[in-house]
């Protein structure tokens, strides 16, 4: 087995088997005396005639080993040979005269061949062709004697067909080896698929006849090898002299009855390949077949199982690639030479398609579209794709067609309509029903696949459509509910499973009757998909195509009219030739007059010009129609879009179709559910109606017909009150306009009466209490009605509790006007029942009830001000109190005493938001100097300072200081500033020490003033540990420019007269020094220094009038000091930051 596959064979092909008889004696002497001339092949002859092992063991001849190394030493011996041959002849087809030598050697035997003999040479050219010849003999004699003995052997059969279908190309090849002109013989032989030994060498058919007669003998014990049937086949493909189909198809046919039907695929891959001539894809990952490209987007691709499943490709594939033939894939662009008749191919796709591979249908229908042109039969194969959607219950089998391809449920409905629209009468003769299919698919009715029977409603391709809308005898209302529900939810899966593909569909039907030549059922198929879509896309795909289909009409008759017009030129050119003729009748054409000619004229152009203009009409109608028809699209999305039937009502108004308009409304109110209304209230609707019937028909009649209708008998559910109330205010608002004020006052009264809503539905009982009818009824009953009519309509509203702070305020108001005061202030009394603190009108009704009271009373009634007032501020929040207290205080200024208003700004301060305490503080200080003088304030600063936060308590201080210093109570003022600059940072705060500075600088002296830079050094310390962001710190505010220290230190020594020592300097860092010196020991010293003073500016809380300073030098004097037992520091700089002093170490 081992040499059997390392040997080379030289222009071997693939191919089927037939019978042939045994060589007759004389040529099987000649092949014996042909062996017996190579020793190493005589070795195998004689081999055969030994018998292997002992006695009784079996003979040589039997062993197909011994048979297999028998024949590749002769195959071994051929190659030699034949590689020798070719030398030879392209070393004679050299023009150099020379004659050369060629020395071989094979199985033993030694050949000289050269041109011209002469000692030593054995063969001539001829003779070593001659030998070559016959040592084939002698091989295919060998062959049949070992496979007459072994008949049953399957390597010695195909090792012989193998050697008998090669001979066939090495008999054609060496023919064709020679001249340019033959090569180009054998090009153009190959390109039409004919044997180039058709035409070079016929007289060696009897090669193939034998080799078919081989193969019919090998077959009659291995018909179960398909290798040896594909052989056969792709043999009579490539060699039969008769170039007849019939022929392989009976093989191909055999070798499915023979083979079981697991091995039927192989057979299956080459019979395509030879009817369609598409050769498998090499890429063994694709799928079995792939759409796109070619007419109509159509192309097939197969792929190659044979090589996937068994690693090597069938034979005749193999042999097709070699030679070039076939194609990668299917298309119309590619040129494909038929080699099987249409019908037979057909015949054989169809049954490959039916009994092997089901999902060969839709490539079987590309093929029928793209190359057989089958338009029919591909119209019912893609409808059976589409009916195999699910499988039917009531069969076994079957299922939902997955297509290999990929190709999508969306595609197979496109591909079915382009044929059925492009080839209307082949699917009509097909049985295909393109027009009911797509308008059972399109209306969402019964569509079932499977079944020839035709029942009622349906037809013969599984397309049954029921009529759903139509109620049975004997059925009850839930049958006929739920069938409208199962009907709509069929309805809702059909244009889900559609897509976007609805529009398409109307448009191909259409297309379909256009190219049948049914003008008007086109048009009415675009009528109908126009009002059947619900999608603003296929709107647009129906409504163009219906614009080009009327363009196209107006086209086509404008050349027709130019046709006829041409024709009746030339008549007339032709009459103008026959006057000498027609002159005798010109008496007669005279008599009768000009309209008779007319009439001539007419009936050759009968009605030509009139079907222009209707064509142009249609057309311009169509246009026009457009917003309606889309808008009508809108609606069929969402029924319940209140804007959109108001737009349509609007549209119809334009076209000047008032009726429709109002029609279109009436019928929103029958289709508008208030539940689901979206895009504006169901009420809008109505009021449109209504100004319609009003302004546009001038019919009031009818707009009160309608408002009764709705508003009266509640023919139309509202799910809000509010939509119901605003047609009763239109009601009213119609009656007033037409000056019917007794109706409109009755209609106002009785729709806040809560009459009607008794029997009705939720938003008729809910009108009672509608804000927008009890704003109407107050209006009426002010303007038309009594006061005692007004007052009730009040009271009435407020018993219901629907009435509001602005009702209170007008019905007191309301009184007020008619000088019913007190009843006023009980309507406000009543107010402020129903509408308590901390409610946001209770605010509103207590300013405008104290208002009017002292605007009625003034200071007549103080004690009955004064409890009112008292309950309000007890009442009130504290944030809504500071403007009630002004306004107390006030009145007491003004009709009260000053202890009693000076009172009430004192509970103001405290009762106030911590916000405003400190406007408070400051209008209470403002009005006690006013009427207490200036110095009664001190208490008030003292209570405000403690009280307040500190920011606005520093400002407190500032105001302290500034009104002391105003006094010329300098050191006072002092006092305070020390004490505020504990709660005044100075990074927040600049301007308070600013103040300071200025005040020490205008007011102090040198050592105020350094007692002022040390409270600021020990504030800065209190403070350092406190961040601030950069918007509390004020960031982006200009800097103030201050003195400095020196600065002022010279400043005050110069108002004071005294001379300043620059060379002074303190003995610690930053602080200055006392009235005696103190050495500081440490930065403990420091601290306990910065308590003292912090104590010392503490002494305004005891109520002391003044404060003694000199106390802290006293305290400072106290402070022992023991400089031997403490080692002598210098404090960093560091610790006073920009206060450090520059000296030098």
């Amino acid at each position: 087995n081992r040499r059997l596959s390392s040997r080379k064979v030289t222009s071997i092909t693939i191919a089927p088997v037939t019978l042939t008889r045994l060589p007759k004696m004389r040529t099987v002497s000649s092949c014996l005396s042909t062996i017996v001339s190579y020793p190493e092949l005589l070795q195998h002859e004689e081999s055969l005639n030994t018998s292997q092992g002992g006695a009784g063991s079996v003979s040589a001849c039997y062993d197909v080993i011994s048979w297999m190394a028998y024949l590749e030493s002769l195959d071994d011996v051929l190659d030699i040979l034949k590689e020798a041959y070719e030398s030879i002849h392209k070393s004679s087809s050299k023009k150099d005269h020379v004659a050369r030598t060629t020395t071989l050697e094979a199985a033993g035997r030694t050949f000289r061949i050269s041109p011209t003999l002469a000692p030593g040479i054995t063969h001539t050219p001829a003779q070593f062709t001659k030998d070559i010849k016959q040592l084939i003999q002698a091989r295919i004699m060998v062959g049949e004697r070992s496979v007459s003995l072994l008949h049953g052997s399957y390597k010695l059969w195909k090792n012989h067909l193998t050697f008998r279908t090669g001979l066939m190309d090495m008999f054609s090849g060496s023919n064709n080896n020679g001249s340019s002109g033959d090569q180009e013989l054998h090009k153009v032989c190959n390109h039409n698929r004919i044997p180039s030994y058709l035409l070079t060498a016929s007289s060696k058919f009897k090669h193939y006849h034998a080799t078919v007669s081989a193969f019919e003998r090998s077959l009659v014990r291995l018909h179960k090898m398909p290798r040896l049937w594909l052989m056969y086949a792709t043999f009579v493909v490539l060699y039969d002299p008769e170039r007849n189909p019939t022929t392989v198809r009976r093989i191909y046919d055999r070798a499915l009855v023979a083979l079981p039907a697991s091995q039927h695929e192989r057979i299956w891959e080459e019979y395509l390949c030879w009817v369609t001539g598409i050769l498998p894809s090499n890429n063994s990952a694709g799928s079995g077949s792939s759409s796109g490209g070619g007419e109509g987007g159509l192309s097939v691709t197969r792929k190659g199982i044979h090589k996937v499943k068994y690693g090597f490709e069938s034979p005749l594939v193999a042999e097709w690639r070699k030679r070039g033939w076939g194609c990668g894939q299917l298309r119309s662009e590619i040129e494909f030479i038929p080699t099987v008749p249409t019908e037979t191919a057909l015949r054989i796709l169809r049954r490959y398609a039916q009994f092997f591979d089901t999902t060969f249908r839709e490539d079987l229908a590309t093929l029928c579209i793209t190359r057989y042109e089958r338009f029919g039969e591909a119209a019912s194969l893609l409808l059976q794709l589409l009916n195999n959607e699910q499988p039917d219950r009531n069969t076994t089998g079957g299922g939902a067609f997955l297509s290999p391809n990929g190709t999508t449920r969306h595609e197979l409905w496109l591909r079915f309509a382009d044929v059925c629209t492009a080839h209307p009468t082949e699917a009509k003769v097909a049985g295909v029903d393109f027009d009911g299919i797509i308008r059972a698919v399109l209306k969402g009715q019964d569509v079932r696949s499977g079944g020839s029977a035709t029942t009622a409603g349906g037809n013969d391709l599984g397309f049954e459509v029921f009529d759903n809308t139509s109620k049975a005898f004997g059925a009850s209302e839930d049958d006929e509910l739920n069938q409208t529900k199962e009907a709509k939810n069929n309805s809702q899966i059909l244009n889900h499973r559609l897509g976007e593909m609805e529009g398409t569909l109307w448009t191909r039907l259409a297309e379909y009757h256009v190219r049948a030549g049914d003008f008007e059922l086109a048009r009415s198929v675009y009528e109908e998909a126009l009002d059947a879509i619900t999608r603003v896309r296929d709107f647009s795909l129906v409504f163009d195509a219906y614009v080009r289909f009327e363009e196209g009409v107006i086209e086509a008759l404008m050349e027709l009219m130019e046709d006829e017009d041409e024709e009746m030129a030339e008549d007339e050119m032709k009459d103008d030739k026959g006057d000498s003729i027609g002159d005798e009748n010109e008496d007669l054409d005279i008599i009768l007059g000009d309209h008779v000619q007319n009439a001539v004229q007419s009936e050759n152009n009968p009605g030509a010009s009139a079907d222009v203009e209707l064509a142009i009409s249609r057309a311009e109608h169509l246009t026009s129609r457009r917003p309606l028809l889309l808008n009508r699209v809108l609606l069929r999305q969402n029924p319940h879009n209140v804007g959109e039937w108001i737009k349509r009502s609007e549209l119809y108004i334009d076209l000047g179709e008032v009726d429709m308009g109002a029609a279109a409304l009436e019928e929103s109110l029958t289709t508008v559910s208030s539940r689901k209304a979206v895009n504006g209230s169901p009420s809008t609707l109505v009021l449109s109606l209504v100004d319609i019937y009003e302004n546009q028909q001038k019919n009031v009649d009818a707009s009160r017909n309608l408002l009764e209708r709705i508003c009266s008998k509640n023919e139309y559910e509202f799910q809000d009150s509010e939509d119901l109330a605003q047609c009763h205010a239109a009601w009213v608002e119609l009656e007033i306009r037409q000056e019917n004020w007794d109706m409109a006052l009755y209609l106002a009264r009785r729709a806040v009466s809560g009459n009607i809503g008794r029997k009705g539905s939720k938003a008729a009982r809910g009108l009672s209490r509608s804000l927008r009818l009890w704003n109407l009824l107050f209006d009426m009953e002010e303007s038309l009605g009594t006061i005692q009519t007004t007052k009730d309509a009040y009271d009435r509203a407020l018993e219901w509790k629907v009435a509001t702070p602005s009702h209170v305020l007008n019905y007191a108001s309301f009184l007020k006007e008619k000088k019913y005061f007190e009843e006023s202030f009980a309507a406000y009394e009543r107010g402020l029942g129903l509408f308590p603190p901390p409610h946001a009108g209770a605010k509103l009704l207590w300013k405008n009830y104290l208002t009017d009271f002292l605007e009625r009373y003034e200071g007549s009634k103080t004690p009955r001000a004064r409890e009112l007032f008292d309950r309000c501020l007890a009442e009130c929040p504290s944030e809504n109190a500071s403007e009630f207290y002004l306004l107390y205080g006030e009145y007491e200024e003004k009709h009260g005493l000053t202890k009693r208003a000076l009172g009430v700004y004192e509970r103001m301060c405290s009762a106030v938001p911590a916000a405003e305490k400190y406007t408070a503080y400051r209008l209470y200080i403002a009005k006690a100097i006013q009427y207490l003088g200036v110095t009664s304030a001190r208490p008030i600063y003292e209570v405000a300072i403690s009280t307040l936060e500190d920011g606005p308590a520093s400002r407190i201080c500032l105001e302290y200081a500034k009104m002391e210093t105003g006094l010329r109570e300098t050191d006072r003022a002092r006092t305070v500033l020390v004490y505020g600059a504990q709660l005044a940072d100075p990074r927040r705060d600049p301007d308070y020490w600013k103040t300071w500075h200025e005040f020490e600088v205008s007011h102090g002296n040198e050592e105020t003033f350094r007692e002022m830079l040390r409270v600021k050094r020990s504030v800065q310390a209190a403070f350092s540990t406190v961040n601030y962001n950069s918007a509390e710190m004020g960031a982006g505010a200009p800097k103030v420019e201050t003195l400095t220290e020196e600065s002022a230190l010279e400043m005050i020594a110069k108002s004071e007269g005294v001379d300043v020592d620059s060379k002074k300097q303190p003995l610690t860092g930053g602080f200055v020094q006392g009235k005696r010196k103190a050495e500081v020991a440490d930065l403990g010293e420091v601290e306990r220094r910065a308590a003292r003073l912090r104590q010392a500016t503490a002494a305004p809380e005891t109520g002391d009038d003044e404060i003694d300073i000199d106390d802290i030098d006293d305290d400072e004097d106290e402070v022992p000091v023991h400089s031997n037992s403490f080692q002598e520091k210098a404090i960093p700089t560091a610790v006073y930051g920009g206060l450090a002093p520059s000296t030098e170490k």
